[in-house]
């Protein structure tokens, strides 16, 4: 599996509205559309739909009171400091 580099593009307004439109009707992303067109253009295989990976469904699935998970992880799961 190839790995995934993070970019930023700039893109007119109305295109991204019709991007948001189509995505939501895939039930898929933005970046999905565009790593699939792209691909398409370039004449490569079509690029992977992350939104039908099994682990894609966990995203979202637990809350939790705490609002600094991402930075003190290790201290929540193991008690530990950073």
């Amino acid at each position: 599996m190839p790995t995934l580099k993070r970019t930023q593009m700039y893109i007119q307004e109305d295109m991204l509205i019709k991007l948001k439109k189509k995505a939501d009707a895939e039930k898929t992303t933005i970046a999905g559309i565009v790593r699939n067109a792209v691909s398409e253009f370039l004449g490569k295989e079509k690029a992977k739909d992350w939104a039908k990976d099994p682990l894609w469904s966990m995203v979202g699935a637990s809350s939790s009171k705490e609002k600094d998970l991402s930075v003190n992880h290790d201290k929540y799961l193991y008690g530990k400091g950073k």
